[in-house]
This record gives C-alpha cells, sequence and structure tokens, in this order.
C-alpha cells in the first residue's frame, strides 16, 4: 500500500502555474532583501522581517510535534496529517538557517541592543555575540536533526522496490539509498521506533523554541524577564501550526490521490483540537497579562501598554478577536466543525491573529507608529518568504508519498499492540 504524488487530470496546469507564481514571488523577495542591503537611501525593515520568520518558523516546527504529539495519543483519525505535518517542517529548513544567518550576521546590531558591551557593561557570555549564535546554531540543528531522522524512521516503512524504478533520475538514486537504509533495519523495529522518539522530538523542539523565544523576543525589550513568555510563544505555534496543517490538507487533497482520507471525521477531530488549543492559548495569555500588570514593572508593564493602548491598540484588539473571540464563537457550533469551508475560514482567521501576535511582540518594541505592510519591500519580503516556504513544501510534497499508509493501514487491525 504506497501512496504517490499524482495530479488529478485537468489540474496539472493549475499546480504548475502556482509553482511558478511562487517562484516568482520568491525571487522577488530575495531581490528586494539584496536590493535593500546595497541600497543607501532605503533601509532593511528588519523587525518586520524578525517578526515574519517569527511566525514562520514557529508554525512551521510544530508540524513534526503535531505528529509526535498525536502518535503519543495513539491518535487514528490524524494519521492522514502526520506527514504533511513532518514536511511542513522540513519545508522551513533552509529559510530557518538562511533568515537566521542573515539577522545574525546583518542585522544583529539593529535588533539586539545588548550586543554593545560598553553601553551594558556586562560580561556574561550568554549577552555577546558567539553566545547568541551557538545556542540558537545548536539548537536549531538539534531540532532539525532529529526532525530528519523522525521523518526518515517514519518514512522506511512505506518504501518498496517500485519507487527506486520510477521518476527522474535524482529521485530513483534517492530511494534507492532510502531503501538501502531500510534493509539494515527491521521494519516493526522501525515503526516502533517512531513512537519511542516522539517525546525526545517535543523536548527538543520545547528547547529550540524556548532560546527563539527568549532572544528573538523577550530579550528585544531591556530588562524583561519572564517564565511564561516562552510557553506563551509555544502554544501561539501550537495553535496557528493546527489551523495551517488543516489549510495545506486542503492542497493535499485536491492535488493528490489522498481525498478519501481527509473525511468528517478528520474535520470535526481537527475542529475539537483547536478549540482545546484556542482555550490554552487563552489561559496562557492571561497568565502573561496578569502577573505583568499585577507586578507594575515599567520594564515588563510597558511593552503590554504599549500594545494594547495608543496607535496599536487596534491591532491589538483585532488580534485578540481572531485568535480567541471569533474562533471560539464559532466553534460553539456544530455546524462549523461539520463543513471544510467553515472550519477552513477559521483557521485562516486563527492564523492572521497569531501573526498579528508575533507582529505586535516585535515590533512595537523598535517604532512608536508603524504599519504592517506600509511599504511595498514589507508586502514583497512577507510574500517572498512565504512563497518560498510553500514552493519547498510542495517539491517536499512531489518528492514523497503525502500521508504515513503503514499507519492507515494498520490502524485498521484491532489486535495491533501499537494501537
Amino acid at each position: 500500500m504506497n501512496a504517490e504524488i499524482k495530479i488529478p487530470v485537468g489540474t496539472g496546469g493549475t499546480y504548475t502555474g502556482l509553482k511558478w507564481l511562487l517562484a516568482v514571488l520568491f525571487l522577488a523577495g530575495a531581490s528586494t532583501f539584496v536590493f535593500l542591503l546595497l541600497s543607501e537611501t532605503q533601509s532593511m525593515p528588519w523587525p518586520f522581517l524578525l517578526a515574519n520568520f517569527m511566525f514562520l518558523i514557529g508554525v512551521s516546527q510544530f508540524g513534526v510535534c503535531f505528529s509526535a504529539i498525536l502518535r503519543l495519543c495513539r491518535a487514528k483519525w490524524a494519521r492522514p496529517f502526520y506527514r504533511l505535518g513532518e514536511l511542513m517542517t522540513l519545508a522551513f529548513l533552509p529559510f530557518a538557517f538562511g533568515v537566521f544567518f542573515a539577522i545574525f550576521f546583518l542585522g544583529r546590531h539593529e535588533l539586539f541592543y545588548w550586543l554593545d558591551t560598553s553601553s551594558e557593561g556586562h560580561t556574561s557570555s550568554w549577552l555577546s555575540s558567539n553566545g547568541l549564535l551557538f545556542r540558537n546554531l545548536a539548537a536549531q540543528l538539534a531540532f532539525y536533526g532529529l526532525a530528519i531522522y523522525y521523518f526518515i524512521v517514519g518514512l522506511l516503512p512505506d518504501l518498496s522496490q517500485q519507487n527506486s524504478e520510477e521518476g527522474p533520475k535524482w529521485r530513483r538514486s534517492l530511494y534507492r539509498r532510502l531503501l538501502a537504509m531500510k534493509a539494515h533495519h527491521d521494519e516493526r523495529q522501525l515503526k516502533g521506533r517512531v513512537y519511542l522518539l516522539a517525546p525526545a522530538v517535543l523536548i527538543v523542539c520545547g528547547i529550540a523554541n524556548t532560546i527563539i523565544a527568549w532572544d528573538f523576543g523577550m530579550m528585544l525589550v531591556e530588562h524583561y524577564h519572564s517564565s511564561v513568555y516562552p510557553m506563551f510563544f509555544i502554544q501561539g505555534n501550537n495553535l496557528a501550526g493546527t489551523a495551517l496543517i488543516l489549510l495545506l490538507s486542503t492542497l493535499l487533497a485536491r492535488s493528490t490521490a489522498t481525498r478519501e482520507h481527509f473525511g468528517h471525521n478528520q474535520l470535526k477531530s481537527m475542529g475539537i483540537m483547536l478549540t482545546g488549543f484556542v482555550l490554552l492559548w487563552l489561559y496562557l495569555f492571561w497568565a502573561q497579562f496578569f502577573v505583568t500588570w499585577f507586578g507594575n514593572l515599567p520594564n515588563e508593564f510597558g511593552p503590554l501598554w504599549k500594545q494594547m493602548y495608543g496607535h496599536y491598540s487596534p491591532y491589538f484588539w483585532v488580534m485578540l478577536s481572531c485568535v480567541f473571540f471569533i474562533p471560539l464563537l464559532a466553534f460553539l457550533r456544530a455546524e462549523t466543525k461539520k463543513a471544510w469551508w467553515s472550519l477552513l475560514l477559521v483557521s485562516a482567521i486563527i492564523c492572521f491573529g497569531i501573526w498579528i501576535n508575533r507582529y505586535l511582540m516585535i515590533v512595537p518594541i523598535f517604532f512608536d507608529d508603524h504599519r504592517p505592510f506600509s511599504s511595498l519591500a514589507e508586502i514583497v519580503l512577507a510574500i517572498g518568504l512565504a512563497s518560498g516556504f510553500l514552493i519547498v513544501l510542495l517539491w517536499l510534497l512531489n518528492a514523497f508519498p503525502p500521508v504515513s499508509t503503514w499507519e492507515l493501514h494498520e490502524a485498521t487491525i484491532e489486535d495491533d499492540p501499537a494501537y
């Protein structure tokens, strides 16, 4: 039982056109980035670029965690989403390192005030350029290395000799290497290892995202200390990541021979999961807000006050509406979780709300009256980065089986001890 990417007759031109469009948008974003670096009249919008980077790296890294969490829960309904979540994580890998290096080598002195040791007088190696580079590089290498291994372990049981005999030369060569790897392992052990590795994936991802939240969020504000901040950031990733997986599953179902696997049960269960994540996000939002408000320390309450009042107040309430009020009211109706169009609409609203949340985490620290997408450069950079992520994801979906078919098959075996 094997699932191959096959574009249905009559839709190939549409998706070929989509790939070309995404490629053009990505090249436009990359060209704009280079132009801004070389331009003497226009400056790079580093805070805005960082906000987009924080959003995309967070939601994409949750993809593999989605698979790990629901494998630990033995959620049979979620198995069509496993491979999509893992590929979503891997699709952002080149940009996770590329944008990080760009920020570190070209924009760190505009973003991280504490790198200027002469003004702070600190001696801690944590507050240094090398500390910033090595801890983030080590955390991301550990996470993506484990994510790749986790993906390969779950992929190997799906592979057959036929895979190495079809497709372009690079694909046949890749599958021959994978089949050689599979030959050295017992298939049952590989299947069990997917479940054994799940806790490690979650722990390493939690560490990597905590460092991201510290360095690219909390530590942008002078003397800001919050133990809730990383958990709040991670829960936003969980919520928007789940919504993004649901949105991308429609592309997968429409462009591959996997539509039969995405039915009413998957739709309803994803709606229930999103409802739980919305409520958990609110809890962590309140925990972050209440401690900051009650403490009333200028360095901690200041950033929150700047979001809630003044110029950024409309964005704050739009964010809160998109992430909590609208989804909760929608999910109270059972009909919302029964129709694809309504659940996809709510998912898109959630993703937009979390994006605004990332924007408010970063941009108000640097500007008193900034407006998102206020310049053509910001629009092109944001769309270009998202387009690069999507085009790599489409390539991965064409290179590998889009669903974990061995798990779908074994879910039907009632006496299998793994389920």
